[in-house]
């Protein structure tokens, strides 16, 4: 059966099971059956069995327990990838606390929010973090204890709120604290690293993080012999649902390292012995960007998750490297909503609905359009408790995205004949040009084939007084390292590339494009520098375009 399709007969069974979609009665299970085989593997330089991960899990519920900590509260992690935020992680689970992970690049005002509107008991941080709590420790009035992980447990400033040593958790119990959690019970507070406003707090019950990690082991085809390699961050959900998980549900083993490096992630993939990773955006041509090495086919790797993968460079990736690639479709509120169907892959798709969705691209009254014909993805899950419950403390905006009883991603796409869907455009992303919606994603595309440029980024700029909803395209771009091109160079290399309505009016060269730590780039940021004394005008060249 293709992995998109779902009966209704499955569906009956599969809710009598939904007992067990918890991921620590899981780890339960796996504590007894291989307990000895190796679970988490920090860095190549620490590792631990199912057992221990079991066992200390354990130890940071009871820890948790006797500093108040009960079934329902909301606990804060701010950490960088360490095996603690592991034991953290599963601890919370034993209990039916919260999990809240935050972004380790957050402080100031965003870091405050996050804290306070999840209405976290409990931080537990480092003291690489900690000195971002002092300007803001006023203005965290529910913050009632912070944990600190890790060695040089300075205080840098803090005055009111309470510092303990979290290592206290290891003096507990190694026994399950016998808290019942269901899969329906709430799992975790994930804010969404939007371009835009206030990020929005996803609430996403047990049953989620199981779904998506089921899924991913059906799609990948995870063994409990394969080794599931991240460099992302543990506070996204890719690290978390897309690896953790999955090599837990599998009985396969999750090599952690701290951050992404496109110069080290082979030799890393083979000290660990990987051989299934996870890539985002533009990390795929940062690998293929890497001189040639003789030994870049020598590497233990069979598969790479990609969202999106590389489409104009699919084909040299696989062959250069000696990998496969998959692709997937998902947001923080949905999981991974489509897969590509391995035994029938269409390269430049986001691929079919996943098992447990059902994908459809409507119009703006929520219609469903006919095959290749651009709209809006929406998204409604076949079992219960699969996406987001809520966006927390945001019910108009909750009720808004569910309108229809379907969830409305934001994003454009098409549907082709055979069910596929081709992602096109955060809609929101769209810039309207002289009548026209112009795709930033479509712009970018073609801008970043160019032979000297690294990546790129298309935002909408006020097209000028008295305009009404119209802008002109700038579009932001990073030169590959010791290049350097013309503005007017590109303009004549893209006319030709592109409908004359696509070619941006405005061209700035930056070194490097501001981003989240999952890569995605804060356009909001592109947009409000707006035309600067930096920027190249198209208009004041005079040169003219031709159509």
């Amino acid at each position: 059966m293709a992995i998109n399709e779902i009966t209704n007969e499955e569906i009956k069974k599969l809710e009598t099971e939904m007992d067990g979609w918890v991921m620590t009665k899981i780890l339960e299970e796996r504590a007894r059956t291989v307990g000895d085989k190796t679970f988490i593997n920090i860095r190549n330089k620490k590792l631990f069995t199912y057992k221990e991960v079991n066992e200390r899990s354990n130890q940071v519920a009871h820890y948790l327990q006797k500093l108040g900590i009960v079934k329902g509260d909301r606990i804060a992690i701010l950490l960088s990838n360490c095996e603690e935020y592991v034991f953290i992680l599963l601890g919370l689970h034993k209990i039916g606390a919260v999990q809240v992970p935050v972004n380790t690049a957050y402080k100031m005002d965003f870091l405050q929010y996050a804290i306070d509107f999840s209405e976290s008991r409990l931080l537990i941080t480092s003291n690489e973090y900690l000195e971002r709590i002092v300007p803001i420790e006023d203005s965290l009035p529910q913050l009632e204890q912070i944990a600190l992980v890790g060695e040089n447990q300075d205080n840098p400033g803090i005055k009111k709120i309470p510092l303990i040593d979290f290592s206290e958790a290891w003096e507990h119990s190694r026994e399950n604290p016998g808290i019942e959690v269901t899969f329906a019970d709430p799992e975790r507070i994930m804010f969404t690293s939007g371009t835009t406003g206030r990020s929005k707090g996803v609430f996403r019950a047990h049953a989620a993080a199981y779904w998506s990690a089921r899924n991913y082991v059906k799609v990948v085809g995870v063994t409990s012999d394969d080794v599931i390699f991240t460099s992302l961050p543990l506070f996204h959900a890719n690290a978390q649902a897309l690896s953790l998980f999955p090599a837990l549900l599998a009985g396969a083993t999750i090599a952690i390292y701290e951050r992404f490096s496109a110069t080290q992630l082979w030799d890393w993939c083979r000290e660990c012995g990987a051989t299934v990773f996870n890539i985002l955006g533009a990390m795929s041509y940062f690998l293929y960007n890497q001189p040639v090495k003789p030994n870049d086919g020598d590497n233990p790797v069979r598969m790479i998750m990609a969202a999106p993968s590389p489409r104009d460079i699919y084909h040299e990736f696989e062959n250069r490297f000696k990998v496969k690639f998959t692709e997937g479709y998902g947001l923080t509120e949905t999981g991974m909503a489509t897969y590509m169907p391995p035994e029938a892959p269409k390269i430049g798709s986001i691929g079919k609905g996943a098992p447990g969705y059902v994908v459809k691209v409507v119009d703006d009254k929520d219609r469903e359009l006919p095959p290749n014909t651009p709209g809006e993805i929406v998204i409604r899950n076949q079992l219960p408790w699969l996406m987001v419950t809520e966006y927390y403390k945001m019910p108009e905006k909750t009720a808004s995205d569910f309108r229809n009883l379907w969830f409305h991603t934001g994003d454009g796409g098409r549907m082709d004949e055979d069910g596929y869907i081709y992602f096109l455009d955060r809609i929101k992303d769209y810039i309207r040009r002289r009548a026209e919606n112009v795709s930033s994603f479509e712009v970018e595309k073609i801008i970043n084939a160019h032979p000297l440029v690294e990546e790129s980024a298309a935002v909408g700029v006020p097209a000028g007084e008295g305009a009404v909803a119209e802008e002109e395209i700038k579009i932001c771009v990073v030169l590959k390292e010791g290049s350097q091109l013309d503005a007017l160079d590109l303009i004549k290399w893209a006319e030709d590339r592109m409908p004359y309505f696509m070619i941006p009016r405005f061209i700035e060269f930056y070194k490097s494009l501001p981003k989240t730590p999952t890569e995605r780039v804060q356009k909001h940021i592109l947009k409000s520098n707006g035309v600067t004394e930096d920027t190249w005008d198209l208009v004041a060249s005079s040169y003219k375009v031709k159509r």
